[in-house]
C-alpha cells in the first residue's frame, strides 16, 4: 500500500496484496463467492496481488481454471529461503523483497492462525477472510476480521489506500521522538443525515457516537492506526501505552477499548498500566475550554503538573531498554503531556517514542521540553521536586495541514449510506 518514511530506494506508490491460496479458491477450479469481483476491484485501483500456498502447484493455470486473472507473484514453501513452516516472518519479508517494497506497503489476507502469526511476525496488517474459514479464530486470535471479500475492498478503500495526511508530524531524530496528529480539532463529521458531530464528543466527553452501523471511535482509531502503519510510525514489535486522564488510576475508555483489540495490527503489545497517574491533576481540556472562554483560571496546567504526578509504573523497571514506545493520546497543544512521557521513557532507556494524538490544537505549534543540565529523575518515581522552571524549552514548528478531514468524511457518508440501504 502507498507509504512515506521510506528512503531505501523502493517503490513509495506500490500497493500490494498477500492472499492465502483458500482464500481465493474452495476447491481446484471453484472460487469463493465474491472473488472474481473483488479481484477485478484491485485491478481497477491499481493494486496487484500475491498468491501463497504451503505446497508447489501451476498457480496460473489453477486461477486460469477457475475464471481468475493471474497474481503478480505467487510463493510456495520452495520459494523462501531456508523454507520455514507457515507462520514465519519469511514469507512476506520475502515478499517484500521480490517486490522491492517496504513491509508496511503489505497486507495479508489469510484462513488460519498461522496466517495471522505469519502477519504478527513480519509486522504486516492481517485481515482474517471469515468467508472462507466457517470454523471461529482460534483462541488467542485478535485481528480486522470480514466476512466477504467486499468487505477487504472496503478496508482498503477507506483506510489503507491513501497517502498519510497528519494535521501536525514532526520528527526530532535527536531525541528520537516522532509526533503525529491526525486532525484538528474543530472539524465536524456526518452522524446521520442532518447530523454531525466533533472530535471532542468522543473522546473528551465520552459520548458513544454511531456512524451507520459502525462506531465513530473505531473508524477515527483505524484511520490513526493504518495511517501511522503507512507512514512507518507504527513500528513492528512496539510498546503501546496512554497517557493517564487527569485523575488517579484512569486511562481514557475511549483509547483504550479500541487498543484492547488493536495492539496485534502490527504485533504490538499493549500495557494499560505502563504509564500512571498517582495523584490528581488539572483536566487540561477543561481549563482550556475555561481559558478560551477568557473565564479566569490559576489550576497550573504545565509540565511541572505533569511531572508530579505522572510516572512510570515500577514494574517496567528494566523493561524498556531498547524499546520503540507509542503514547496515544487524544489531544495534544503545545505537547506537555507528550513531551513528559518522552521525558520518562527515554530516562528509563526506551530507544524511541512515537506519540499520536487524535487531534491537535494549535496547527503547527509545539514546544520541546529539555531537563535543565543537572537536573535528575528516576522515571519510576513521583518528581514531587520538579516544576516548568526545570526545563528548558524550545518552539517547534512541524508540518501542518487538514489531515485526512475530508477522506474521513467520505468515509462516514459511506457507512451512512450502507446502512440506510440495509433497512
Amino acid at each position: 500500500m502507498p507509504g512515506s518514511g521510506g528512503g531505501d530506494g523502493r517503490d513509495e506508490h506500490g500497493a500490494r496484496v498477500a492472499i492465502d491460496y483458500k482464500a481465493v479458491l474452495r476447491s481446484p477450479g471453484r472460487p469463493h463467492d465474491g472473488i472474481a469481483d473483488f479481484l477485478k476491484w484491485l485491478d481497477e485501483h491499481g493494486i496487484s496481488f500475491v498468491l501463497l500456498t504451503t505446497d508447489s502447484l501451476d498457480a496460473e493455470a489453477a486461477m486460469r481454471a477457475a475464471g481468475l486473472p493471474a497474481a503478480a507473484l505467487h510463493l510456495c514453501r520452495d520459494d523462501i529461503p531456508v523454507q520455514p513452516a507457515r507462520g514465519g516472518a519469511a514469507w512476506l519479508l520475502t515478499v517484500a523483497d521480490r517486490l522491492k517494497l517496504r513491509a508496511n506497503q503489505l497486507v495479508i489476507v489469510g484462513t488460519s492462525e498461522l496466517d495471522w502469526r505469519t502477519g504478527i511476525n513480519a509486522g504486516v496488517v492481517h485481515v482474517f477472510a471469515r468467508w472462507a474459514n466457517h470454523v471461529r479464530n482460534a483462541k488467542g486470535m485478535i485481528t480486522l476480521s470480514v466476512d466477504q471479500p467486499t468487505d477487504v475492498a472496503e478496508l482498503l478503500e477507506h483506510f489503507l489506500l491513501d497517502e498519510p495526511c497528519w494535521a501536525f508530524s514532526h520528527d526530532d531524530d535527536a531525541r528520537a521522538f516522532k509526533i503525529r496528529s491526525l486532525l484538528p480539532p474543530n472539524v465536524r463529521f456526518p452522524q446521520a443525515p442532518g447530523r454531525t458531530f466533533e472530535l471532542q464528543d468522543v473522546f473528551t466527553r465520552g459520548r458513544t457516537i454511531t456512524v451507520g452501523a459502525q462506531d465513530a471511535r473505531d473508524i477515527l482509531m483505524l484511520r490513526l492506526l493504518s495511517s501511522a502503519y503507512l507512514d512507518g510510525t507504527l513500528p513492528h514489535r512496539s510498546l503501546f501505552c496512554v497517557y493517564p486522564s487527569s485523575s488517579p488510576g484512569q486511562v481514557s475508555q475511549q483509547l483504550a477499548g479500541f487498543l484492547t483489540k488493536a495492539k496485534v495490527m502490527v504485533g504490538s503489545y499493549y500495557r494499560e498500566d505502563l504509564l500512571e497517574r498517582t495523584g490528581q491533576a488539572p483536566d487540561t481540556s477543561l481549563e482550556r475550554w475555561r481559558r478560551s472562554r477568557g473565564e479566569a483560571s490559576t489550576a497550573d496546567i504545565s509540565i511541572g503538573a505533569q511531572a508530579r504526578t505522572v510516572r512510570i509504573n515500577p514494574k517496567y523497571k528494566g523493561k524498556l531498554k531498547g524499546k520503540t514506545v507509542i503514547v496515544f493520546d487524544d489531544f495534544t497543544t503545545e505537547g506537555k503531556s507528550i513531551e513528559w512521557a518522552r521525558t520518562l521513557l527515554t530516562s528509563a532507556k526506551a530507544e524511541q517514542v512515537i506519540a499520536l494524538t487524535i487531534g491537535k490544537y494549535g496547527a503547527s505549534r509545539h514546544t520541546a521540553y529539555q531537563l535543565r543540565p543537572g537536573t535528575t529523575i528516576d522515571p519510576f518515581q513521583v518528581s514531587y521536586h520538579l516544576a516548568a522552571t526545570n526545563f528548558v524549552t524550545t518552539p517547534v514548528t512541524g508540518a501542518a495541514g487538514p489531515g485526512p478531514d475530508d477522506a474521513l468524511k467520505a468515509t462516514m457518508s459511506h457507512f451512512i449510506a450502507a446502512a440506510q440501504s440495509t433497512e
